[in-house]
């Protein structure tokens, strides 16, 4: 008998703590979160971002909505960029519903974020948020997602990490993936861990309806990074190392690391000895198995630190020590859009040759390079049309798979159709931005 009250009683309490409320930490962050109103002045829909990176393109003049957090008590707000593009003007509504005009502190495009300003009295102090260590979150911890979701006011959901570091298209970050309810309006609100700190803001969702898809958010090391320099300078002034790296081996030793495939003469590394075929074995006692980790530790050096290498050059094992310098305003925009300015003047370039028309889709496309297809024409009736996918755009990826030739893209088009048309996934560059969508492929009678 006390053999079952003992197990009895074991089977309560671990009931009670799989059913375990968040509402006391709920309580404690909801007034570091707020809601965002603008009002925008646009002329039309072309080339714009989507909301919340979803499918349907802002309209002129309509309001827009999202959400951000105080990331200081002086009334500083973090959200995304994307929420207060092209805003006349911008209004928070805060968590006692008290409204405050804002004004802009700086943005970042390349990672999405704006830093924001609200005009308060001086003695009137508002709640920051506690950042956390994004790198220390593992697959399936509990995650708390606040966003102000079609403007129906602040909410908070419930979810897990679902991934790390996923590339999403969205510049040269890596994002963390939940499966946390995020809607239109979630953009630039907080996702929190089970301690109530920031371990990312919410920033993109892939969805099929705008709701329920799989929801991104920008790791809060980041996000915490950027933010601080925009308050700091109004801008964000990124280390610059010159070079560009690849994996490799040196073929004298067989020593993994990362080999310079590009250089610039007027950078310190140059000036340092360092040249095109060097392998960085190491640096500042890391190893460098992770290029994205590299650019990251670099890219978020102060310009005048010490960046300290172990270079493997001709078979031969040598230490560097390269001072870090802000990064150009040329490289900057590169890291911005250049790629894709570029690439988009290119394919634009003989468009009326190797055409190929897609029926299924009703788009005009031409091969596009390294990868992707250009849409040269694409018809109203086309189910992309009513994503915002206009002419100039590429198809990279169609279901996950990357599109290097039509017939890539009508492998994609195939299996739907076998699969009763179920709807396609696509991912698009334009020349401002790289997003998902979903389309299903046009029946022959339609």
């Amino acid at each position: 008998m006390k053999y079952f009250l003992f197990i009895l009683s074991f089977l309560l309490c671990f009931s009670a703590e799989a059913l375990e409320s968040w509402a006391d930490l709920v309580e404690r962050v909801m007034p570091s979160v707020v809601n965002i109103s603008t009002q925008k002045s646009l002329l039309d829909d072309q080339g714009l971002d989507a909301d919340n990176m979803m499918v349907v393109p802002d309209q002129s003049g309509r309001e827009s909505l999202g959400s951000g957090f105080f990331i200081r008590n002086d009334g500083h707000i973090l959200t995304n960029y994307h929420v207060i593009k092209d805003a006349k003007t911008i209004n928070i509504i805060c968590n006692d519903e008290k409204t405050y005009e804002a004004k802009v502190v700086g943005i970042d495009k390349a990672s999405d974020l704006a830093v924001l300003k609200i005009s308060a009295d001086k003695s009137t102090k508002f709640t920051p948020v506690v950042f956390g260590n994004a790198d220390y979150m593992r697959l399936g911890d509990v995650v708390l997602t606040f966003g102000n979701p079609y403007g129906l006011g602040i909410s908070v959901s419930q979810g897990i990490i679902s991934a790390k570091s996923r590339h999403i298209g969205l510049g040269e970050h890596q994002y963390i993936q939940t499966d946390a309810a995020i809607n239109q309006g979630n953009s630039g609100g907080p996702m929190f861990n089970s301690e109530g700190e920031v371990v990312g803001i919410n920033t993109a969702i892939f969805t099929t309806s705008g709701a329920n898809g799989v929801g991104f958010a920008l790791p809060s090391n980041i996000a915490n990074w950027v933010s601080s320099q925009l308050v700091e300078y109004g801008k964000v002034k990124r280390g610059w190392i010159g070079f560009k790296v690849s994996n490799g081996i040196d073929r004298y030793t067989d020593k993994s690391g990362l080999v310079i495939t590009e250089i610039e003469e007027d950078s310190n590394a140059y000036k340092e000895g360092l040249r095109v075929g060097d392998i960085i074995t190491a640096y500042n006692d890391k190893t460098t198995l992770d290029i994205d980790a590299f650019y990251l530790f670099t890219e978020t050096m102060e310009p005048g630190q010490a960046l300290r290498l172990k270079v493997m050059s001709m078979g031969e094992e040598i230490r560097s020590v390269v001072r870090i310098q802000e990064m150009p305003a040329k490289s900057l925009q590169s890291v911005v859009k250049k790629a894709l300015s570029d690439n988009f003047l290119l394919r634009q370039q003989d468009a009326d040759k190797n055409i190929f028309y897609i029926s299924e889709l009703k788009i005009a496309v031409k091969e596009a390079s390294p990868r992707g297809l250009m849409i040269v024409k694409i018809e109203k009736k086309s189910p992309l049309y009513a994503t915002g996918i206009r002419e100039g755009d590429v198809i990279l990826e169609a279901d996950q798979a990357d599109i290097y030739s039509v017939d890539n893209l009508l492998e994609s088009i195939r299996n739907s159709i076998i699969d009763d048309y179920r709807l396609i996934s696509f991912l698009v560059q334009s020349l401002d931005n790289t997003f998902y969508v979903q389309a299903k492929a046009v029946q022959e009678n339609d």
